[in-house]
This record gives C-alpha cells, sequence and structure tokens, in this order.
C-alpha cells in the first residue's frame, strides 16, 4: 500500500519482490517506477498525473521494466516518455516494445566511424566534421543558438535517409510545436519525444531515454538515425530535482553523485555497429547550457569528458553579429575527421587553424597595438573568412554551396578583392547560380565528395570567374 506521498515520489510498504525500474501499478490506471529500495519499503516516482495519487491505494508489481512501443507509425508524431501520443491522434499500426534502459553495444558490435554526418553549416561541417555514430557537444550560454544549430542539422536530414528523433526536456509545448511543425514542412522524418515543463521530474528523467530507445529501433535494423537531446543541463536539473526527493545525499552544486553516470549510460548507446550487428548508427548531438561561458561548470565538464568532441558558441560572437557563433579556439572534434569527405578534407585544410589564430589575433589587435602589414592583411582575410562562414538560420547548406564557399576562402587574394561587407551576397548569390553552370561537376561531388586535381581547377576557375563578373561592372560604375 501507499503509505507517504510527497512531490510525486511515493513510499510503498509491502513489496518484497519490487525490482528497480520496475513499474508498479497503483489506483485507477497510474503507474510509478521503482527507483530505490530499502527494508522499509519501496520509493518510486509517479509517472502519471501525481494528483490521483492517495495515501493507501493498493499497489501491486507488474514484472515489467519500463517499455515504450516503437515502430514505423510513430514517424512524424509527439510522443511522451511512455510512448503515448500528445499530438491528439490515436498511433495505428505495429510497433514493439523497446526498453528504456539498455545496456550500450559491445565492443566487438561496434564499427569505426567512416561515414559524415552534414550539419548543413559550414562552420561545423569544414572545420569540426561530425560523423554517423559520434556524440558531439553543442554547447553555450542561453540565446547563442545552440537549438537552432541543432535544427538546422535534423533539417539537413531530409534527402539523406537519417531519421531524426529531437527530445524536449522541459520544454515549452509552444516550442515543441514549432519544432515538429519546422520539421514536418522540411521532409525531415523525425520523431519527437516530450516532457514539458511541467511535466514530473521523473517524466523528464526518461525524456532522453526514451528518444534513445526510439532511435535504438531504427538503429538496430541497420538504418541510421540522429538523436538530439535538448537540453541535458534540464535532464541533469530534473535528476537533482528527482534524488533530493529520494532523499539521496547532494554532492557537488548539489546535483547527486550519479550524475556522470547518468550521462555516460545514455550516450554510450550511441554508436556505429558493425557491418556483423547490422550496419546502423546512431548519432548524438546533446546540447548543454553554460553560464556566463562557464565550461569547467558541474555539468559541462561531465559531458566534455563523456562525448567525442563539442561545439562552443560563444556570447561575445553572437552579440557581434558572428552566426552561428562558433569558438573556433574552443571547439574539437575528435571522430569527426576520420569520416570527413575527402573533398572537405583537401579544401578546409588549414581553415579551423587559420580561423582561430585570426580570432586570437582581432582579440589582441583590439588593444590597440600596431600590426605589421601581414597580420593586417590576415586580419583582412579573416574578417571574409567569418562572412563566409555565416549561414540563414534553420537554412541548411548543400555540399555543392559548401564546396563553393571553401573554394573562394582558399583563393585568398581573390576573396580580398571583396568588400567585406558583401562577401555574404556574393557568396549567397554564387552558391545559387553557379551549382546549375557546373551540372556535371555538382552531380558527381554531390555524389562522391571526392575532388581530383582537375576538379578543384575547375571548381576554383569558375568561381574566380563568377567573382570577377560581379566585380567588374561594379568597378567600372564606380
Amino acid at each position: 500500500r501507499v503509505l507517504a506521498v510527497r512531490d510525486g515520489v511515493l513510499r510503498i510498504v509491502g513489496l518484497p519482490s519490487a525490482r528497480v525500474e520496475e513499474l508498479i501499478e497503483f489506483g485507477p490506471g497510474l503507474s510509478a517506477l521503482v527507483l530505490g529500495l530499502s527494508k522499509d519499503g519501496v520509493q518510486a516516482a509517479i509517472l502519471d498525473d501525481s494528483d490521483q495519487a492517495r495515501v493507501g491505494q493498493r499497489a501491486r508489481c507488474t514484472g515489467r521494466l519500463a517499455t515504450l512501443p516503437v515502430g514505423d507509425p510513430v514517424l512524424g508524431r509527439i510522443l511522451d516518455p511512455m510512448g503515448r501520443p500528445l499530438d491528439g491522434r490515436p498511433i495505428v499500426g505495429t510497433r514493439v516494445p523497446m526498453r528504456l534502459e539498455r545496456e550500450a553495444p559491445g565492443i566487438h558490435e561496434r564499427g569505426a566511424v567512416h561515414q559524415p554526418l552534414y550539419t548543413g553549416t559550414l562552420a561545423i561541417d569544414a572545420m569540426f566534421p561530425i560523423g554517423r555514430g559520434q556524440r558531439e557537444l553543442i554547447i553555450g550560454d542561453e540565446g547563442t543558438g545552440r537549438s537552432s544549430l541543432a535544427m538546422t542539422a535534423m533539417l539537413r536530414q531530409r534527402d539523406t535517409g537519417v531519421i531524426c528523433v529531437y527530445v524536449a526536456i522541459g520544454r515549452r509545448r509552444a516550442e515543441v510545436w514549432q519544432v515538429a511543425e519546422a520539421l514536418r514542412a522540411g521532409g525531415v522524418r523525425y520523431v519527437v519525444v516530450s516532457a514539458p515543463e511541467d511535466a514530473s521530474a521523473a517524466t523528464r528523467t526518461l525524456a532522453p531515454f526514451a528518444g534513445t530507445a526510439v532511435a535504438e529501433f531504427f538503429r538496430d535494423r541497420g538504418e541510421h538515425a540522429l538523436v538530439v537531446y535538448d537540453d541535458l543541463t534540464a535532464h541533469a536539473v530534473a535528476w537533482r530535482e528527482l534524488s533530493l526527493l529520494l532523499e539521496r545525499p547532494p554532492g557537488r552544486e548539489a546535483f547527486p553523485g550519479d550524475v556522470f553516470y547518468l550521462h555516460a549510460r545514455l550516450l554510450e548507446r550511441s554508436t556505429q555497429l558493425s557491418a556483423e550487428a547490422g550496419g546502423g548508427s546512431l548519432t548524438a548531438l546533446p546540447l548543454a547550457t553554460t553560464e556566463d561561458g562557464r565550461l569547467s561548470a558541474y555539468v559541462p565538464t561531465n559531458l566534455i569528458a563523456i562525448t567525442d568532441g563539442q561545439v562552443v558558441l560563444s556570447r561575445g560572437l553572437f552579440a557581434s553579429g558572428q552566426k552561428p557563433a562558433v569558438d573556433a579556439g574552443l571547439s574539437v572534434s575528435r571522430v569527426g575527421a576520420r569520416a570527413q569527405a575527402q573533398a572537405f578534407r583537401h579544401l578546409a585544410g588549414r581553415l579551423r587553424l587559420d580561423y582561430a589564430s585570426f580570432l586570437e589575433l582581432e582579440s589582441f589587435a583590439r588593444v590597440g597595438t600596431r600590426l605589421e602589414a601581414s597580420a593586417q592583411r590576415r586580419l583582412e582575410v579573416g574578417r571574409r573568412l567569418r562572412r563566409l562562414l555565416q549561414t540563414p538560420r534553420l537554412a541548411p547548406q548543400g555540399v555543392m554551396a559548401q564546396l563553393l564557399r571553401l573554394s573562394l576562402a582558399s583563393q585568398s587574394d581573390l576573396l580580398m578583392r571583396i568588400p567585406e561587407d558583401r562577401v555574404s551576397e556574393l557568396a549567397t548569390a554564387m552558391e545559387a547560380e553557379l551549382p546549375a553552370r557546373l551540372t556535371g561537376l555538382t552531380a558527381r561531388l554531390e555524389a562522391e565528395t571526392v575532388l581530383s586535381a582537375g576538379d578543384e581547377a575547375t571548381l576554383a576557375e569558375a568561381v574566380a570567374r563568377w567573382v570577377e563578373a560581379r566585380l567588374l561592372p561594379e568597378a567600372a560604375h564606380g
């Protein structure tokens, strides 16, 4: 029987056979998840409407662990962490139960990350490439474009066959609906798992595990999935809230000591499977929030240690108009370079190091130091590179558009001839016009993304001619 009810947590007596993470039923259609065992009883977190929980209600073990039904019918739907639809329509079709908590694939089941996952954002695809099966953290302060960056990556998967799972943890319902509508309008195959801000702490805690289970269903049958956790800082806060209600001892920043293990066992489930295991992949883009850019806070340091790299977004760069506000000095991809397409690897070259050194030089130049001519030129080139790396919000770039920008970036003399305030405008016009004039090269590069010496020369010549044609009339007019 239910002995006590407190803030969504039940204390139950009389269930000696209960197991951790087992579902308990109590009251009419109510369920709870066992999270603590003791000699005096069981502690369980309510998964439904906690207002209906009453002291004295009869409880019983179900023998079942937490699962949600997954299958093709859930594509294009919004679900709660237990698999129930939140969009007002029933789910019709065959589904199979998937456990929310599963062991990560073993070493013998994993393969090397070898395929690129394009995000549609040049700053990432060129400097910090992501491979299918990788875990790349997107981290920054509130209002620096973290969600927009992840949304752009999901929209880029429209023609790749990658299934996108968006996990909303503690987000407003209106925001979740906007994301779902954008994915639907973009033609993406997607599933949204939502635990809104007014959901119980247990429901918010289960949300990323539910989203991972959905993605694993498609991965295990040989497909490719991308899961976005928005965000794991809110998830850690929900776990802290639940742990304090369970009277577990707090640690650093009041978080329980197992918060690292919580996220580690979640993100370890993202991987590239070997050919013998089906060849599917699950790529994770967890989001995390910092305060005043403090990467040394407890949750950010944990996530940086767990993931295979991080894209750091800077409030200062965002405020200066650089969008996406990617900090090239602090961002890194530890795996994706092995999966980066040859054309990107060849054209990008030293772009990351050059751009990071430019940001450092620009910061140094602000103090009014007199610079040599070579350093001044580096500043001028860097400012134009920054314009090239800017992309519109929720407008993913294709492979050819990105390669055209990289080709222009590699021709510094040509780039210097373009007025700084016109670089973005000309680059946008170029990527809209040139691919149609280079149909054969465009088709080959988008299919294989391999750049021969002849292709590189053809691309560079086409870019130079197009830019020259645009600049000459302006010079004559001047």
